[in-house]
């Protein structure tokens, strides 16, 4: 095989891995695809729902064929895509049961049917118990691909049946190459801002759908980073006296909260990690001095517990904590920590 996945940019060693069982006949029928959101989980997996069809000796999958273009287009019948239902927070048991009563019909045009789980951390445990009987006697045409951010929400009895496979982050110089072939903003940023690119790319923490978003929404990115650096030395000021005041700044819409934890986390990382490890790549700082800036003023110890924190706030928000009451959770369980 002289190429394996060419469109998923990154992950080289999953890439060879992957292609080697598919070439051998030895793919197992199901994987736990974990990453960050962003991180290239959805494409990887209709990337190897190709792949198991593809009937190319060069390239796999070669997006050429026509089963390649059914199902890298979206049309085939044997590739089925499965969300939480619109406006839950997470999975029933019913919609679980609905795939089992179609599972033991045989694919329609191909060898393989593919079954893809977006969010799959967000199966509630009947639902998740209902999923393992499936994983325990599949047919032998079944294959599923779990996309999970969060691994640590799905059952130990999952995780034995399904092995983890973890995507990598992508180095900056290749989510550069990507955003200039595909965002007229990040052309325009290349040209007129290159530094405010450069810290686009830096805070995309290797995710390509991040590096994305934060292209084209910058300012609200730029937002969420005031917001972040408030934060921080509202936390480190003395008794972390002006962390209450900022209670009404943190956002209360679902998805903007996630986005926010996210990069506060990465500071926290990035403060545990300098302590340690100076020279160590920085995830939210776009300099070592500020990132010791901040070191000098936090343990790692308690950078670890308000990582922890975070966390957990993530996984209840995942489910179905309200936005607002999380807001306040993030504040008082931010103020306790520092405090002690």
């Amino acid at each position: 095989m002289d190429r394996c996945f060419p469109a998923v940019i990154g992950n080289e060693k999953l890439k060879r891995r992957l292609a080697l069982e598919i070439e051998e006949g030895r793919f197992p029928h199901a994987y736990i695809l974990a990453g960050r959101d962003g991180s290239g989980k959805m494409t990887l997996a209709m990337n190897i729902a190709a792949a198991l069809a593809c009937k190319s000796k060069h390239t796999l999958p070669c997006g050429e064929c026509d089963s390649c273009r059914k199902i890298l287009g979206g049309f085939s019948p044997d590739v089925l895509i499965l969300r939480k239902e619109e406006g839950k927070k997470e999975f029933s048991v019913g919609l679980i049961r609905e795939i089992k009563n179609g599972l033991y019909i045989a694919p329609n045009e191909l060898e393989k049917r593919v079954y893809i789980i977006e969010d799959a951390e967000l199966m509630n445990p009947s639902a998740q118990n209902a999923f393992l009987k499936m994983l325990e006697e599949p047919p032998h045409y079944a294959v599923f691909l779990l996309l999970c951010a969060n691994v640590g929400n799905l059952l130990d009895t999952i995780k034995s049946r399904a092995p983890i496979l973890y995507t990598e982050a992508i180095p900056e110089e290749d989510i550069r190459a990507y955003l200039l072939a595909h965002s007229p903003r990040a052309k325009e940023l290349a040209a007129s801002s290159p530094n405010e690119l450069h810290a686009i790319l830096h805070a995309a923490g290797g995710s390509i759908g991040q590096a994305m978003y934060l292209c084209e929404d910058a300012e609200k990115y730029g937002a969420l980073k005031k917001l972040t650096a408030d934060f921080l030395n509202a936390l480190t000021a003395p008794a972390a006296s002006g962390v209450d005041l900022l209670c009404d700044a943190v956002p209360t819409d679902a998805n903007t909260l996630l986005e926010f934890l996210d990069m506060l986390k990465r500071a926290f990382r990035d403060i545990a990690v300098y302590k340690n490890a100076p020279s160590c790549a920085l995830l939210f700082f776009e300099s070592a001095e500020r990132a010791e800036e901040y070191a000098m003023k936090l343990t790692v110890s308690k950078a670890i517990a308000l990582i922890e924190a975070i966390d957990g706030l993530l996984a209840d928000l995942r489910l179905n904590l309200d936005a607002r009451l999380a807001a306040a959770t993030l504040v008082g369980g931010m103020r306790a920590i520092m405090t002690k």
